[in-house]
């Protein structure tokens, strides 16, 4: 279940699209492949959210309906172990990291808990619509999504780099 919060200063009209486009291209590596007038097209697909430190962005299970982008604070995600009732801890992410990013290309139950361990900002879109966005403008979502795509490039480098220091 899904407990995510609006911002205390909700997003409302053009002055939230104006606040979040600036909040993207500055806080958000995977939107510099955008233009600033082109965030602004894309910028009300996307919505603002704060989920208090201790809870749950979401629920291993829950249905993949959004991918989240960090724009403060910290994700912890989590994953189940083989042995029942116990989880390990996959990742850390803070300001800058998109989580969830397969919720574009798959609509399946996610497979890990994703909780926040500071009070966190994020920025969401639904896989509606992200899908919405390509629709009408199919090169901007082509561009948001190699931002998307290069972010996970970096986390897997970065995976595998610690994973050979170990051995």
């Amino acid at each position: 279940m899904n407990v995510l919060q609006p911002f205390e200063n909700a997003c409302l009209g053009d002055d939230c699209s104006e606040r979040l486009c600036r909040e993207m291209k500055r806080e958000l590596g995977f939107f510099s492949f955008l233009a600033e007038t082109e965030l602004e097209e894309v910028s009300p697909y996307f919505s603002c959210r704060r989920v208090k430190a201790g809870e749950n962005v979401w629920i291993s299970g829950d249905t993949c309906t959004y991918v989240a982008f960090i724009v403060s604070g910290r994700v912890q995600l989590k994953v189940d172990t083989e042995f029942p009732g116990k989880q390990v801890v996959v990742g850390v992410f803070s300001r800058g990291a998109a989580i969830g990013v397969s919720c574009t290309v798959v609509q399946r139950p996610r497979n890990s808990t994703a909780r926040a361990i500071e009070d966190t900002g994020l920025i969401l879109i639904t896989q509606e619509n992200f899908d919405r966005l390509i629709d009408r403008y199919p090169r901007l979502g082509v561009k948001l999504l190699q931002g998307m795509l290069l972010s996970e490039t970096t986390r897997l480098h970065k995976a595998y780099t610690r994973l050979a220091s170990i051995f």
